[in-house]
């Protein structure tokens, strides 16, 4: 063989230098798990636009939507084995999947969305304060409500719902101190039919005219209560006013690219922990996006009042209150 030259040893030289940093450059990969399919609209949509956000910075990126439970630890395992190294649970009833599979694989990153602060050395838990926004809500609710009672629907009374619902009724009650709140837990994520007969059930033995959900089937279900009694609900973790022009005021959006970003971050730089990852209002990671055919419904004195109080929780001169679970 020939021996190489001056120069080709040099560039050997050369590129063995370049080979760490280039794999340092090289940003991490990302897989992501869906309870439900990628274009919801809601919860799945909106992790699939921050994985697509992640694969524009120059991430691999990979995504299976409508995973069941049972099926999760399965795929979970498959993008281990395909060498991701961020993968990310995205659902509540994941948590004893990604727990398994991360004790398997401590040499990937995972994160779920638990929200209670449950993590591991390579897992963390991404918070969902929804109930930021749905303060912002309540703020419009106590406005446009005729009634001055609210609804809430649950998939199940976890505290990341339980919250949501206590904080739409605290901000009303900066504009009617006497608004009540009816809360039902569906007992399904999916149940839309389960959820809108929830729903019309506190229209009639409550008065709700204005609507909360947690979870995508409850959320749809109150759009339908909503609709059928000339009431008004809010969308859920996306613009869902397109569903519904006539009886959506407003929608809690979640935009996940900083959450993602922070997992591939740590990745990246070695420095990934178990950890509960909380990004709101002020990180602008929630929001709430008005419904603009319904714009007329709503005085300035109620967008001046979100406006206002939007303002004050990024400065941090307000702190909406969190109520995981009945006193």
């Amino acid at each position: 063989m020939r021996p190489p030259t001056r120069l080709a040893g040099a560039a050997l030289a050369l590129l063995a230098a370049l080979a760490p940093a280039a794999i340092a450059a090289e940003r991490p990969s990302m897989a992501l798990v869906l309870i439900g399919p990628r274009n919801d609209g809601s919860w799945a949509d909106a992790a699939y636009r921050g994985l697509q956000a992640e694969a524009r910075k120059g991430s691999k990126v990979a995504f299976a939507e409508s995973v069941a439970d049972t099926d999760a630890a399965r795929v979970m395992r498959g993008y281990v084995d395909q060498g991701f190294r961020v993968v990310v649970a995205h659902s509540f009833s994941y948590q004893d999947a990604v727990f398994d599979v991360a004790g398997e694989a401590p040499g990937t990153d995972f994160a779920w969305a638990g929200g209670i602060g449950h993590t591991a050395p390579n897992v963390a838990d991404y918070d969902q304060p929804f109930y930021e926004p749905a303060y912002l809500v309540g703020i419009l609710a106590g406005h446009v409500s005729k009634s001055g009672h609210l609804g809430a629907l649950y998939g199940f009374d976890i505290p990341v719902c339980h919250a949501m619902g206590e904080a739409m009724l605290a901000g009303a009650r900066t504009v009617n101190p006497d608004a009540t709140l009816a809360v039902t837990a569906v007992g399904d994520w999916e149940d839309v039919a389960a959820a809108k007969e929830a729903g019309l059930a506190q229209a009639d033995t409550a008065g709700v005219d204005y609507w909360i959900g947690c979870g995508e089937g409850p959320t749809l279900g109150s759009i339908e209560a909503a609709k059928a009694k000339g009431g008004l609900a809010t969308g859920y973790v996306g613009d869902m006013s397109a569903l519904a022009p006539t009886a959506v005021l407003a929608s809690i959006v979640w935009n996940m690219e900083p959450v993602f970003d922070r997992l591939i971050d740590g990745t990246a730089q070695g420095a990934f922990r178990g950890e509960l990852i909380r990004y709101g209002v002020k990180e602008g990671a929630l929001d709430v996006a008005l419904n603009p055919a319904l714009a007329a419904r709503l005085p300035p004195a109620a967008t001046e009042a979100v406006d206002k109080a939007k303002a004050a929780i990024k400065a941090g001169t307000l702190e909406v209150p969190f109520v995981p679970a009945k006193k």
